[in-house]
């Protein structure tokens, strides 16, 4: 029996990884020991991924333990840092969470109504892995897609080829990022949902599939473009199909456009 599949992003859509408050920071301390006037290592390690970004390099550009000791290498750090270890170390509640209430419950339902959920995330695994553990997301899903796996990275359509064989489909990916979740699935042709937790009452107060056309939401969607890509012109296809400000919003009813 063909497959339905709904893939969803990880980081900022579903959970709360370590990266930001807790593993960066301690690179930071370990760093700062040997840069002169308290320098800091993290902006250093954001340049080298962006440079990597830039050039194509998509699935380079996300593995933090070769671009850390590229950097700490360049900088003539004698240490050696095992990102994934940190990972590992700070993977636990709070440091790690999961981005709104009940929502294994939510997944869950979706795949009551027969639908395949797969992850289609830009994080390596052994970084994510350790985070879905921990929250209970790993058991959900029916399959993770990370770019050391199969080669590539969103928005490149070759990442999610495993999901269309044998007349297998994907409905809907589900994301947080206009240049890599919405892009990707308008390249598909599937249906792009962005997550907009902060949306105006106004806006949520809007039918979902009408309110990527609001002049307020399309300014926002500028400005977030802007802020992903340093690009000042919003292309189509980073205008997303749907957009939610929950999970919850995400049901049979949504998903048939």
């Amino acid at each position: 029996m063909a497959k339905k599949w709904i893939t969803f992003d990880l980081d900022g859509t579903l959970m709360q990884n370590p990266f930001g408050d807790w593993v960066f920071p301690e690179i930071d301390r370990v760093a700062e020991r040997y840069l002169d006037n308290g320098q800091k290592i993290f902006p250093e390690l954001v340049l080298e991924h962006r440079m990597r970004m830039s050039s194509g390099r998509i699935v380079e550009a996300y593995d933090w333990d070769n671009i850390v000791q590229e950097v700490f290498a360049k900088k003539g750090i004698q240490v050696k840092i095992n990102v994934e270890e940190l990972v590992r170390k700070h993977s636990v509640p709070p440091k790690v969470s999961l981005l709104e209430d009940n929502l294994i419950k939510g997944l869950q339902g979706l795949k009551e109504h027969g639908y395949s959920l797969g992850v289609v995330t830009n994080g390596f695994e052994k970084y994510q892995k350790p985070v879905m553990d921990a929250l209970g997301l790993t058991k959900i899903f029916d399959v993770v897609i990370t770019p050391e796996k199969v080669g590539y990275g969103k928005p490149q359509m070759e990442m999610v080829e495993e999901l269309l064989h044998g007349g297998n489909e994907i409905i809907a990916h589900v994301g947080d990022r206009l240049n890599h979740d919405v892009v990707l699935a308008n390249k598909l042709g599937v249906l792009s949902v962005l997550l907009f937790p902060t949306m105006s009452e106004a806006i949520k107060q809007t039918a979902i599939s009408k309110r990527s056309e609001r002049r307020d939401c399309l300014d926002w969607l500028r400005e977030k473009w802007g802020s992903e890509t340093n690009e000042n012109s919003l292309p189509n296809n980073a205008i997303p199909k749907l957009v939610i400000q929950s999970i919850h919003e995400l049901n049979v009813e949504t998903l048939i456009q």
